[in-house]
């Protein structure tokens, strides 16, 4: 691992993001955008009640900490990727002494650094207006920085894997506005994974969405008994597991496969 080449490709998108940073803010507002609308909707809907157990101040919780988790979560980056291996772009990530993978994290962390800020700024005002209980135990916490972590490896990966596709098609970009889609559905962006209806709610438990986005927030608010945790945090390492070989796997096949028709 080349850490010192790494950080000098952080650096670099760093300096150029920041050149750019009005406009990415501008972006990362409109990333806010729909956990926004869901709390706006949320909140009213429970009024001075509550709704599956979440009152009105669970669901300013959750969804101001959504805005900070899929920032931290979401790989911007991995749009690129296919289109630097479609127009032949990838050769000359080929060409460098990095491993290749090391082009799609350096933008991706750069981009965090800019935009992280002002998602931060963001929140703490919407904070002023809703007054989100901010009650932790330092169990929840703890959990919550490994799932957190976890959730973002998963992420990452699980769209990085995706993008590799382009090796055998154009269209690569369907697959992960797909991903993007089922993120929507099951990682508890539309409703928390406890308010989905019967069959999307098994859907959302099984399958690995909610583990990139929906369970680190379950976590933090305590919503979550000790066993159910584990079992969460067994089914983000299990799911990276799997992404990881068939990451490798795909990676190997494709590299062979961009290499005998020359990019």
């Amino acid at each position: 691992m080349n850490l010192r080449g790494g950080w000098a490709l952080i650096r670099r998108s760093l300096f150029s993001y920041m050149s750019q940073r009005g406009f990415f803010w501008t972006l990362t507002l409109g990333w806010m955008m729909a956990p926004l609308v869901y709390l706006f909707v949320w909140t009213t809907a429970a009024g001075q009640g509550a709704i599956g157990g979440y009152e009105k101040s669970d669901f300013a919780f959750y969804y101001l900490s959504m805005i900070v988790i899929n920032q931290f979560t979401y790989p911007t980056s991995h749009w690129t990727v296919g289109e630097f291996i479609s127009y032949g772009g990838f050769s000359n990530w080929l060409l460098r002494p990095l491993p290749v993978i090391y082009e799609a994290i350096a933008p991706d962390l750069a981009l965090k650094m800019v935009c992280m800020p002002f998602a931060l700024i963001m929140v703490a005002v919407l904070g002023l207006v809703f007054h989100p209980p901010l009650a932790f135990s330092t169990p929840a916490v703890l959990a919550f920085a490994m799932a957190l972590l976890l959730a973002q490896f998963l992420r990452f990966m699980l769209a990085y894997m995706l993008a590799l596709v382009a090796f055998w098609t154009n269209r690569a970009d369907a697959l992960l506005g797909l991903n993007d889609t089922l993120v929507f559905l099951l990682a508890g962006q539309v409703a928390p994974t406890a308010l989905l209806p019967g069959v999307l709610r098994r859907m959302a438990l099984v399958l690995p969405y909610r583990y990139t986005l929906g369970f680190p927030i379950e976590v933090l608010m305590g919503r979550l008994g000790p066993s159910e945790i584990w079992a969460g945090l067994g089914w983000q390492a299990g799911w990276l597991a799997v992404v990881l070989l068939l990451y490798r796997l795909i990676w190997r096949r494709g590299l062979r496969r961009y290499a005998a028709t020359g990019g």
